[in-house]
């Protein structure tokens, strides 16, 4: 293989626009990052908050007078504000928050470490006082690299990080010169490790949780995220909620006539069908075998039903050819169940009332969809 085709096979193992952006990561995904994200920020605001005031003995052993319990006070004031960083909620799955939290750890620390300095200035202190102090952006480019980024993200927290430095150096007149060139330079070649490994980070979790959360015939979420979908739902008994459950008429024969490879082919055919029809705030997986649910938040009656006749209709729409040594096209249909959750309803109840219409629609003749009461 040459370096040009291992090239191209690496890059489209990696789908370079998911590393980028968020652009193209699905909810749930983000909800799993965001939890992702805030339990690492947590434990490292944590961690921070309990290591600061430990240096506060070093303070007393290099530091005189009116400074000292200056910085002592800056010491505490840094390790309460991460202390209650790792209060603001224990439970987040909102990605804006989460990316909040991350610009909070960093900015906390840039204070401290621009307010120190020039708390340092002003009492004219040594430079090997200053040398305890000066390694903390550093620091917090290094411990990006613990968190899973796209891309974008990571050029902004590294800019940030970047900023507070050269500001602070700004402040005290010494961007310049060369300990502060140096230190620059190695800060950048720290910002650009942290974002390789971030982005890295961020492709293998996501590479994990696609293994874990989608089928991989058809590419749908699998019944285990359409199941904790349907529970998170219905704990917003408030708005109205509409679940369609599909199952393709005679699949079984179809594999016994024209072989699997060719059922396997109907089943990715229509997964494309769910794919272009639900959309917005739907979600639309294989449920099991040749069956599929769609789960329609905010949805009335008669949009379910109408988008259940639209699916089925599409079908008709669509041939699979056959793998025999004479393709024949195999045409498709699928009967729909549809019900709407009604108030005190559970899961296992709605999910009953949906397989009762599911089974009259295929009762009735299959290529039908049927309402359950």
């Amino acid at each position: 293989m040459s370096l040009r085709e291992k090239l191209a096979e690496m890059l489209q193992r990696v789908n370079p626009q998911d590393i980028v952006t968020t652009r193209f990561h699905s909810r749930d995904f983000n909800t799993s990052r965001a939890e992702y994200l805030s339990i690492r920020i947590r434990t490292l605001a944590l961690l921070f908050a309990i290591m600061a005031p430990l240096w506060i003995p070093i303070d007393y052993l290099v530091l005189e007078g009116t400074l000292f319990w200056k910085v002592v006070a800056l010491r505490l004031l840094f390790s309460a504000a991460l202390f209650g960083l790792t209060r603001w909620g224990t439970h987040c799955n909102n990605l804006t928050a989460a990316r909040m939290r991350v610009f909070l750890f960093i900015l906390i620390p840039g204070l401290f470490f621009m307010v120190s300095h020039l708390l340092f200035r002003e009492a004219g202190a040594e430079h090997s006082v200053l040398l305890g102090y000066a390694f903390l952006p550093l620091l917090m480019m290094a411990l990006l690299t613990i968190v899973p980024l796209t891309l974008l993200e990571g050029l902004a927290f590294v800019a940030m990080i970047t900023a507070y430095f050269v500001i602070t150096k700004l402040l005290l007149g010494t961007l310049t010169t060369l300990g502060a060139l140096s230190d620059l330079w190695l800060l950048l070649l720290l910002g650009l490790i942290a974002l390789w490994v971030t982005m890295s980070q961020l492709h293998m979790l996501m590479r994990l949780y696609r293994e874990a959360t989608r089928d991989a015939l058809t590419g749908l979420v699998n019944r285990r995220v359409l199941s904790t979908k349907l529970e998170n739902e219905l704990a917003q008994s408030e708005r109205p909620l509409a679940l369609l459950l599909f199952d393709l008429d005679l699949f079984k024969r179809i594999n016994d006539t024209y072989g699997h490879h060719t059922g396997d082919n109907v089943l990715k055919v229509f997964a494309q069908v769910l794919n272009e029809h639900c959309t917005g705030n739907c979600v639309a997986g294989r449920y099991g075998g040749e069956e599929f649910m769609a789960i329609l938040p905010d949805c009335a009656r008669e949009e379910a039903v109408a988008l259940a006749e639209k699916i089925r209709a599409a079908c008709h729409d669509y041939t699979v050819h056959s793998s025999e040594d004479e393709p024949r096209e195999v045409n498709f249909t699928t009967s729909v169940g549809v019900s709407m959750h009604r108030d005190g309803e559970t899961a296992e109840e709605l999910l009953n009332r949906v397989d009762e219409g599911l089974y009259k629609a295929k009762s009735g003749g299959r290529d039908l969809v049927v309402f359950a009461d």
